[in-house]
């Protein structure tokens, strides 16, 4: 801490030892941001200038484009790569990117140009750093925006322009380490879907596309009743709250969910391989949702429909079908009636519903083949987590 009081950071490479010099943002930057043409005149869109959005700042594609004329009878303004794209608007706000594109920007995105001896990667770091302390500060309950005022006048500190250089090119290189994890888990999430949609019959169809080798017959249509039971095992005294499971995250809630001890014995017992419902209700509808319990024994509480397999089924197989939408269509009901009820009237509607099933030992090879590629993409995201809080510690470190 006394450090920083002398503007002096935690960390930094080694040959830097002046403290560094207090500043306001809009005294080595110049900003301005855009605007958007008129939707209404076609003639303004649909050319060759990308236009870019607040979602889109840190993206080298867009979904709109510009012509001269929509650029020229507009207020929107050209960026150029390179330049700090700073989100002011909506859920975006205090987001903050350097431009991959030469594109025109809308009027919630503020662009910064640093006048020279200033590192843009440098002072977006910092930005990206002081996001949520801007957003505490200045949009109070989510109310009202930023905007260049009070962006130009954030205070920092700024060392001199070859220790900002060696702080941003260093953060540059892990942002890109980070990209590069996010491409690898989003490619193998893209893979998954892929594979889904080839290892299960399509809508209409009795066999998929691709199998493993040595089967060939159809699968089995069968009511999903035949298959799954409501289930009625209460908790009687077997579980204490720290088995709770969370149908949210379908994790046990170690800390219960505030519910007294002495009631627990209305909780339902869900067994692994036992599916719960998560149903909530909106007036005159109803949308629910299935997850499969794997991960040991607990109870959940007692407004969740649960379902019991009527026989041994391979959870990993189980765990794939319930998730995966075009199989499992989730049953919408029209009704008046609210809360308990309405879970048990769309599951009810569930388990008349026919799906198909192959034989065991398909579904047993096609379960552990997803449950690896599933552990692989935990693996995936656990790096790319472990990344972020790393990157995250860093910028604590080596800004005042």
């Amino acid at each position: 801490m006394e450090n920083e009081k002398i503007g002096i950071p935690k960390l930094r490479f080694p040959g830097y030892t002046d403290a560094w010099e207090e500043r306001k943002l809009g005294e080595f930057t110049t900003s301005f941001s855009g605007g958007t043409p008129s939707a209404g005149n076609s003639s303004y869109y649909k050319g060759d200038i990308p236009f870019i959005r607040s979602g889109e700042i840190n993206s080298d594609k867009t979904e709109l484009f510009l012509t001269e004329d929509g650029l020229k009878n507009s207020s929107a303004k050209m960026v150029s790569v390179g330049d700090i794209l700073y989100a002011l608007y909506g859920a975006t706000s205090g987001e903050v990117g350097i431009s991959q594109i030469n594109g025109a920007i809308n009027q919630a995105i503020l662009a910064i140009k640093p006048i020279d001896g200033y590192s843009s990667y440098f002072i977006m770091q910092w930005l990206k750093l002081q996001k949520q302390k801007i957003i505490d500060k200045y949009l109070q309950g989510g109310q009202g925006n930023l905007s260049g005022s009070i962006v130009k006048n954030l205070i920092l500190n700024v060392p001199n322009f070859e220790e900002q250089k060696k702080i941003g090119s260093f953060f540059k290189q892990l942002d890109n380490t980070i990209a590069l994890h996010q491409r690898k888990l989003d490619d193998l999430k893209k893979r998954k879907s892929g594979l889904l949609q080839k290892m299960f019959p399509r809508d209409g169809e009795d066999v998929p596309e691709l199998r493993f080798p040595g089967y060939t017959d159809a699968w089995e249509q069968r009511n999903f009743g035949e298959l799954y039971k409501k289930n009625l095992e209460r908790n009687k005294d077997q579980f204490s709250s720290d088995r709770t499971i969370s149908i949210a995250t379908m994790r046990f809630k170690k800390e219960g969910n505030g519910a007294a001890e002495d009631s627990l014995v209305s909780y339902k017992v869900l067994r692994e391989g036992d599916i719960a419902f998560e149903g909530h209700t909106s007036k005159r509808f109803a949308f629910g949702r299935f997850v499969l319990n794997d991960i040991g024994d607990g109870i959940m509480s007692p407004r969740f429909t649960t379902l019991r397999p009527t026989q041994d089924m391979p959870i990993k197989f189980w765990k794939q079908y319930i998730h995966y939408e075009p199989i499992m269509r989730y049953p919408i009901v029209n009704s008046t009636k609210l809360g308990t009820m309405m879970n048990e009237l769309v599951v009810d509607e569930f388990l008349n519903q026919p799906v198909l099933v192959p034989e065991l030992s398909e579904q047993q090879k096609i379960g552990i083949f997803f449950n690896k590629l599933d552990d692989n993409i935990a693996l995936h995201q656990r790096q790319l987590d472990h990344l972020k809080l790393r990157k995250k510690a860093l910028l604590q470190q080596m800004f005042v």
